[in-house]
């Protein structure tokens, strides 16, 4: 099966001398002289795509890391190499590959789905996150997850990648949760005998914050389409950058019984207040350009509910 793969004794600061020392002046020299290493040896670090040519080495660092029932095959990194290359990423020192993340997308966190990668799925399944030996205990992972997560933040401009996902082990979770996840449930696939938990880390919010609600803004235009255009493209990546800065937000056009557009536009936020939702409304180039004839209602859903994608 695919699963997540991790090391749990990179999450640990290395041991010494200074460390059981009685003195308390050599225990904060001992921890200074650590994060001094650290931030040293993550400022020389890079990261790229592997090319086919890196994936035994990959497998290497993977085939020595786990047992052989929860490490990735390599026909496995091959396929995650070439069919999801852009959510595999190498941490590179000196030119030489000392540990990776790799993840395939997917619609479904099941055990079956995440054996392949759906190159539109709305969720980014992560299968390992791995560090050579020699250089674990340096805080590498954590360095090299969180790059990681801010490439993936960057790249997912449309917003289709709604959340990152991953199964861990109980003595992983605190890992987990520093970096940003939330621990949603014991998970129920089966693997081995050490039970696992199902984690995610959201892109893109999909429900109103507790202290938020929805409200719902319906526009016509006002202007010939050749004039309106310019801003309904600015409007686009306007609502992208909101959503990328965590607003829940989505927006469409509304069509006929064929399919044509015409009924005008239709958007809905979260926000936690009438006032909030206006005051972010009147950023809308739509509407700062004077494009649309629009309303703004709040929204309360009597029969179910509904989720932004």
């Amino acid at each position: 099966m695919t699963t997540l793969k991790i090391i749990s004794s990179f999450l640990y600061l290395s041991t010494s001398a200074a460390f059981v020392s009685p003195k308390r002046s050599s225990f904060r020299f001992s921890m200074a002289s650590h994060a001094s290493a650290t931030d040293d040896l993550a400022s020389r670090l890079s990261y790229r795509t592997p090319t086919p040519e890196d994936i035994p080495t990959c497998f290497e660092i993977e085939a020595a890391s786990y047992p052989s029932d929860e490490a990735a095959s390599l026909d496995s990194l091959e396929y995650r190499q070439k069919n999801a290359s852009p959510y595999f990423q190498c941490a590179v020192f000196d030119d030489t590959i000392i540990g990776f993340v790799c993840s395939t997308r997917c619609d479904q966190f099941e055990e079956e789905s995440m054996s392949t990668h759906a190159a539109n799925g709305r969720l980014l399944a992560v299968h390992s996150v791995v560090v050579r030996e020699d250089f674990r205990r340096k805080s590498v992972a954590t360095y090299m997850l969180q790059k990681y997560l801010e490439k993936i933040k960057q790249e997912n401009m449309d917003g289709t990648i709604q959340s990152v996902v991953l199964l861990a082990k109980q003595h992983l979770l605190g890992f987990y949760v520093n970096c940003g996840f939330s621990v949603n449930r014991p998970s129920p696939i089966v693997h081995g005998k050490e039970p696992w938990y199902e984690l995610e880390r959201t892109l893109v919010r999909t429900h109103p914050a507790e202290a938020e609600s929805w409200f719902c803004k319906t526009e016509q235009f006002i202007r010939p389409f050749p004039e309106v255009k310019p801003h309904l493209e600015a409007h686009k990546l306007w609502v992208i950058d909101l959503r990328r800065q965590g607003y829940c937000v989505t927006s469409g056009y509304r069509v006929d019984s064929d399919g044509r557009p015409g009924g005008g536009g239709l958007m809905f936020l979260a926000a936690g207040s009438y006032n909030d939702a206006l005051s972010l409304v009147l950023k809308d180039p739509l509407v700062a350009n004077d494009c649309v004839d629009w309303e703004l209602n709040g929204w309360i859903g009597q029969v179910g509910d509904m989720q932004v994608r």
